[in-house]
């Protein structure tokens, strides 16, 4: 007879075992638990759980009879099962203490898994007739102009939307070529003058500007700052294209309004129209512009006008151009003015390279975002695919206003260190860019709800180091296990690997062994049969805390 005894209490004889409750776990059989409310009255309680409390999955073996199950749910203290019929074995229970059940149920031979009940949330998509063609926020692989993409290489917009898809009343000027604004993807969230009176004639709101309900066209200098390039008009739909609406596509954020301000005509613009536009969006209230053009010298005048959009809480997204240049030594302007309220934005494509022609910069270019064949608005009412960084930029300039819409009373500097802080590292960026990443919308928003303050910095070099995470075991062939972690310590001065192997239904003799700092991976040589392994790291001051066991059958 084989004996476990984890404590002196409890103690109960099934199947051949003695097995002892854990230190916690009493007898206190009078507790009765709502299991078809538990769940419920957990999410009401706590929207941000990430699992449910005392709320358990538990798979027993194969043949497991009635008086293993009774005796387990009697010394974890289990009540109220629920059974999963269609899989044998399943049943979902709830205790009072989930760690230490955990604890006590892994140790059972007749208990296959045991695992916290996860809290899962629904991941809004949108019914918008070209979706699938926008990468962008959602790559699946898919093919894109003849590309496979790279899965899940996208700016997570379907998560980000499950948080907010925008604010109705948030104002995004799009300072380019113009935008059609009577476009039917875009018509519903262009933005109207509040202070004008159509067609009038009169300056109403006393702003220079005679009857500019929807904008300002500074290179004609009218009224109509419509688009006859189709460059402004694209940018516009992936910023803000109206989202849901069984047609077109989507922008990054569904509802918002966009101010068209044009000052580029069909062989460009000038400086002056540059910063009369930036000047118009800054006295009308508008706190974010996407600014997808460059070009010219250093300009002391453009610089001073992008610093007053600055102290007036102004963010200032820009594509960092596409000469393929390094804009530390090589600037482009206007993304290469050091103004703190700029983000300067590289053309990342869908299997997560730096294009050819996206220009760089370790100190100059900010973060990467989807540019290449971008399926957006264009003239005509129409769709087209665009690339380049002008393309790139509107990604993080929606990011922007999503992190707006739910936090409208953040800084424009704490909007831009949520966006960048939260940057997704990406090899192709590593370098040359002042992130080393790649834009990701929903962890901008979770970095925003901190106040866009940065992650905490790593462990001081005292103290023991952080558990390792992610551990996944594997069969090798020829009896040989590849382990493979994360590594979230740099203090380390190894890791210990443990491992046992299954004997029936028990997990029986082990071993153990050791690897170096820094590692990622190990291979362990064992020979045929089933074994679990678990992995912590150690150093001088102490160890981490153990993973949970993986199990891997080995041949």
């Amino acid at each position: 007879m084989q004996h476990i005894r984890l404590s002196a209490l409890s103690v109960a004889m099934t199947a051949g075992f003695a097995v002892a409750a854990p230190p916690g776990i009493e007898a206190r059989l009078e507790v009765e638990f709502p299991i078809d409310l538990v769940g419920k009255q957990a999410l009401e309680a706590d929207a941000t759980l990430e699992t449910i409390p005392g709320s358990l999955i538990v798979t027993y073996r194969k043949g497991t009879g009635g008086p293993e199950r009774t005796v387990t749910e009697i010394l974890a203290e289990m009540r109220d099962s629920r059974r999963f019929e269609l899989v044998g074995g399943m049943e979902h229970m709830v205790v009072p203490d989930t760690d230490a059940a955990i604890s006590f149920l892994e140790m059972l031979p007749w208990v296959e898994s045991v695992e916290p009940d996860y809290v899962i949330r629904s991941t809004l998509s949108a019914n918008d007739q070209f979706i699938g063609l926008q990468w962008g926020l959602n790559n699946t692989g898919q093919s894109i102009q003849g590309t496979s993409g790279l899965n899940d290489l996208d700016i997570d917009a379907f998560e980000a939307w499950d948080t907010t898809t925008g604010d109705s009343n948030l104002v995004i000027a799009v300072i380019d070529s113009g935008v059609q604004w009577d476009h039917p993807d875009l018509n519903g969230n262009i933005w109207s003058n509040p202070g004008e009176i159509a067609g009038n004639g009169i300056d109403d709101d006393g702003n220079g500007y005679v009857d500019d309900i929807r904008g300002w066209d500074f290179y004609n200098n009218d009224n109509n700052p419509t688009d006859p390039d189709g460059h402004g008009t694209h940018v516009a739909g992936t910023i803000g294209a109206e989202g849901n609406n069984s047609q077109g596509v989507a922008g990054v954020v569904w509802q918002c309004k966009i101010m068209p301000l044009r000052f580029i005509g069909p062989n460009g613009g000038s400086t002056s129209d540059a910063i009369a536009a930036i000047n118009y969006a800054v006295a009308e209230g508008c706190k974010l512009s996407n600014n997808s053009w460059g070009g010219g010298g250093f300009s002391t005048a453009l610089r001073n006008a992008i610093s007053n959009a600055d102290a007036n809480g102004h963010l200032f997204v820009a594509a960092a151009g596409n000469d393929g240049r390094n804009t530390d030594s090589q600037p482009a302007y206007p993304a290469s003015y050091n103004n703190p309220n700029i983000i300067s934005v590289a053309n990342i494509n869908n299997q997560g390279g730096l294009e050819f022609d996206s220009n760089y910069g370790a100190t100059t270019v900010d973060i990467g975002a989807p540019g290449d064949s971008i399926a957006s608005t264009y003239t005509g009412s129409s769709y087209v695919w665009l690339r380049g960084t002008s393309m790139a930029s509107p990604h993080v300039t929606g990011v922007a206003a999503l992190i707006w819409s739910e936090f409208p009373s953040l800084t424009h500097d704490e909007v831009r260190d949520a966006i960048l802080n939260s940057a997704t590292p990406l090899g192709s960026l590593t370098g040359i860019s002042t992130t080393g990443g790649f834009l990701n919308a929903n962890d901008a928003l979770a970095a925003a709800a901190g106040g866009g303050s940065p992650p905490p910095p790593p462990p001081p070099a005292g103290g023991p180091p952080n558990a390792p995470s992610g551990l996944n075991a594997s069969n090798n062939g020829g009896g040989v296990a590849l382990l493979t972690w994360n590594d979230n310590s740099n203090n380390e001065s190894g890791f210990e690997v443990e491992w046992q192997q299954q004997i029936w239904f028990w997990w029986g003799s082990g071993g153990s062994g050791t690897v170096g700092a820094d590692a990622t991976a190990a291979t362990v040589s064992l020979g045929s049969g089933t074994y679990r392994f678990r992995i912590r790291a150690f150093n001088s001051d102490g160890n981490s805390s153990w993973t949970g066991w993986d199990t891997v059958t080995l041949n």
